[in-house]
């Protein structure tokens, strides 16, 4: 069986969630085949999970004086600085070999996978559930890395990678932060929290999360990371990754997605609903497109 693997460089915030969303819709409609996408940020940029309320959990003044863009994700989870990493997004059918279907069968093999690519790299990675203990004492930050959730990437109990999913009908996309450095202060600077708490958080940080090149003993590059998830997605699902581009149709939806949502302040600091209020649905490009 063959997936695509597309590299589709660095682009603006509201382009890269729209291309995603784009995979995923195209893929569900049974358009194109399971793809593993990597991709980078022109700029730094904060996303957000899905149901994150703006107003409470951000500090847009901050945001802006720092230049970082802010652009809501398509999936849940909590707030996420994307700079110097690699972002991967896979698309692929909610229905395994096997028949399951369940959110932990799918995170656990994507988790199976981003593994094997890390361990390739040399990085002594673990994928595992985190005592309850430790998932209670980090619920209350609103940024991602500070939470550690079931079959997500550490490397001495620090979170490594960071990943959100999003279901439709058929189809998965499931999303995620490999980071090569990280700013923690800026990330916690950017975030709505207590000021007297500021600098214990970041302090925290330093604890609960990491980045690859503070953990490599050998440098690793951009490259080397891409290769290595294209060997680690292929042993872990028993496929063969083809290099290919976004197809016609995909393109097409994601500059609809992006110009009517991801552009929008209606949808990345409104959210859903007040989105919905102000916008019309975007249709799905005919699949003959696609080919």
């Amino acid at each position: 069986m063959q997936w695509r693997f597309l590299d589709t460089g660095s682009d603006n915030a509201g382009m890269n969630m729209a291309v995603d969303e784009a995979m995923l819709q195209r893929h569900d409609a049974g358009a194109t085949p399971p793809t593993l996408r990597v991709y980078g940020w022109q700029v730094p940029t904060l996303s957000l999970g899905y149901a994150q309320k703006t107003e409470q959990e951000v500090r847009l003044e901050a945001c802006r004086q720092y230049g970082i863009e802010v652009v809501r994700r398509p999936t849940g989870g909590r707030a996420v600085l994307h700079d110097d990493e690699v972002t991967y997004s896979v698309v692929m059918p909610i229905e395994l070999p096997d028949e399951s279907r369940t959110l932990t069968e799918h995170y656990r093999l994507i988790g199976l996978a981003l593994s094997a690519a890390l361990s390739r790299l040399g990085l002594p990675v673990i994928l595992a559930r985190p005592q309850r203990s430790v998932m209670s004492r980090q619920s209350a930050s609103p940024a991602c890395f500070a939470a550690l959730s079931r079959y997500e990437l550490s490397v001495a109990e620090k979170k490594l990678v960071g990943s959100a999913q999003k279901r439709a009908q058929n189809a998965l996309l499931q999303h995620g932060s490999m980071p090569f450095t990280l700013d923690r202060d800026r990330l916690f600077q950017c975030l709505n929290v207590p000021p007297e708490q500021r600098a214990h958080l970041v302090q925290d940080a330093y604890v609960t999360m990491t980045a690859i090149q503070e953990v490599a003993t050998t440098p690793i590059s951009k490259t080397d990371l891409h290769e290595a998830l294209r060997h680690g997605f292929s042993a872990t699902f028993g496929v063969e990754l083809v290099t290919a581009t976004l197809s016609p149709a995909e393109q097409a939806l994601a500059q609809q997605l992006y110009t009517a949502k991801y552009a929008t302040s209606a949808w990345n600091l409104g959210g859903a609903s007040v989105w919905r209020q102000s916008s019309r649905a975007v249709p799905v490009v005919s699949s003959e497109e696609d080919r």
